[in-house]
This record gives structure tokens, sequence and C-alpha cells, in this order.
């Protein structure tokens, strides 16, 4: 009898769960992936494109991915985050040659931590090339025009003489919506002679949802 309780206590101690929803685990994936229902759920199908830049997102920012992905910001998130990154990284493989330039927030305060989290996530080299030259305005509110116009001259990258020049550059970012930032910081790295290959992310903004 005691043995069997034993038994029973050391199955619930060692069952994975899955790292976003704490269920149990059913996914032929590691146990540190998402479970079959919140790979579903999520619609983590894996998504590319090449406007308004090459571009690779692990899923839609709509419904379910969309609250997720306001929810991994909160510190205690660690574990729903690295399914993700750990997914994003497995299904939209880097070439080898990649280095990864997180897009820096635009708040002094309380900046958004998740492109910095998925870069170091994704364990490419990583390189701090981009820096804001000014705080500039929320992007949440604004149009497309605005939100362009918001970021002109928004950011600084690196010179050469600082910095050797990178020929596999990947921008990381949360989010993709318009493509305003990522083209703006696009050319501040051009402009100091980077090339540019391409954006990776989280999520992307359907078609339909994305102002205009």
């Amino acid at each position: 009898m005691h043995s069997a309780l034993l038994a029973f206590a050391q199955t619930l101690l060692i069952e994975p769960r899955c790292p976003i929803c704490d269920g149990p685990w059913d996914s032929p994936l590691p146990p540190t992936a998402p479970c079959s229902t919140c790979l579903d759920r999520l619609a983590l199908q894996g998504l590319k494109g090449l406007l308004p830049l090459p571009w690779s997102a692990l899923g839609p920012y709509a419904g379910p991915l969309r609250k997720l992905l306001l929810q991994v910001r909160q510190p205690r998130q660690g574990k729903a985050l690295a399914a993700l990154v750990q997914l994003l990284s497995e299904r939209l493989p880097l070439p080898a040659t990649a280095v990864l330039v997180p897009i820096p927030s635009w708040k002094r305060q309380r900046s958004n931590p998740l492109p910095q989290q998925i870069a170091l996530g994704l364990g490419r080299p990583t390189a701090a090339l981009l820096h804001r030259t000014r705080a500039g305005l929320s992007q949440h509110h604004l149009n497309k025009t605005q939100r362009q116009t918001n970021l002109i001259g928004a950011f600084q990258a690196s010179p050469l003489n600082k910095q050797r020049a990178l020929s596999s550059v990947w921008l990381v970012d949360d989010i993709l919506t318009t493509g305003s930032t990522a083209l703006a910081a696009r050319q501040a790295l051009e402009e100091a002679g980077h090339r540019v290959a391409g954006l990776i992310c989280l999520g992307r903004t359907p078609a339909r949802e994305r102002r205009r």
C-alpha cells in the first residue's frame, strides 16, 4: 500500500506540465514545449512574409496568442515565454551567420522586455546596435501614416568605427504590425553599414487588423 502511494506521489511530482496552460503535457515535442491543446488554440504554426520587409513569426497576433503575449511581459511568465521562444527557434530556423539585434522600446521606464528576452532565448549571437534617439509616442493608437512620421529619426545605430559591420542582421521584436518600427530600425542600421536580412517575432498582426 505504501509503495503504491509513493509511486503515485512520484508520478505527480515528475509528470510534465504544459508551461503555458499548466495542463497535462501531451505533445510529441520536448516537455518544455507547449502541449498539443495550446499549439492548436494559439495557432503556433509559424508564419513568413516579405512585406514590408522579410519577416518570420510564430503565429497571428490575435485572439488567444495576443492575450498570452500581453501576459508574458510579466516576470512570473518566464516558462511560457521560454516555451514560445523555443518553438520559434525550432519552427523558424535562422541562418548560421545570423546576428540578432533587439529593437529597443520607445519607453524610458517600464520598457517592453520581450525583444531582448526573445533574442537571448534564441541562443544566437546578439548585438546591441540600436539606440533610441528619443522616447517618441506610443505607436498603439496611431494609424500607419502617423506611425511612420512618429519614427522619423527615432533610432541610431552603432557607427562602423566602433562596431564591425555585420552582414546578416535579424531584427527581433515581439509583434509586427504595420512594420513602421522595423523599417525605421533597418534604415538606421543600413545607414551605419550593416545589412538587415529581416525580422523575427512572436506575433504578426492579421492584415484586417492593421491600422491603415
